[in-house]
Formats: C-alpha cells, sequence, structure tokens
C-alpha cells in the first residue's frame, strides 16, 4: 500500500510538472509590467513571468526553512 501512495504522489508531481512545462512553453504572449521608476517598463512572456515568480517563491522557501539555526549550522565552525 506504501508504495502505491508513494507511485501515486511522483505520477501527481509528474502531472503537475508537465502542465507547468506546457503553460511555460506555450504562453507566449507579451506583458507589460509598469515598474515603481518613472519610464521604466519591462515585456515579458506570461512563461517567464511564472518560472521568474518560482524561482523567488522557491528562493524564499529555502531561506525561510533554514532560519537562523540552519545559516549558523551552514557558515559555523566544523568540529
Amino acid at each position: 500500500m506504501r508504495n502505491l501512495y508513494r507511485m501515486c504522489l511522483i505520477l501527481a508531481l509528474l502531472a503537475v510538472f508537465v502542465a507547468a512545462f506546457l503553460f511555460v512553453t506555450a504562453n507566449t504572449q507579451l506583458v507589460t509590467l509598469a515598474m515603481p521608476v518613472t519610464g521604466w517598463q519591462w515585456q515579458v512572456t506570461l512563461g517567464a513571468m511564472a518560472v521568474l515568480l518560482l524561482a523567488l517563491g522557491l528562493l524564499l522557501g529555502l531561506l525561510t526553512g533554514l532560519g537562523l539555526r540552519g545559516v549558523r549550522g551552514l557558515f559555523g565552525s566544523r568540529s
């Protein structure tokens, strides 16, 4: 039963990955992002914006997960 659960979980994750990959490659319409500075505008595709937001979210999650104790463990002295 445990192996069936793991296989279903892997298949669900693979389905989400395939759907995300198809979204990123299919959306080529440009979106204009207005920046806070007057006159600055970026034009990016929806797929590139989705990947950028995903990467930022993963980075924030990693930093949050590490916490202060994790950062000390990474840069602390090794005995």
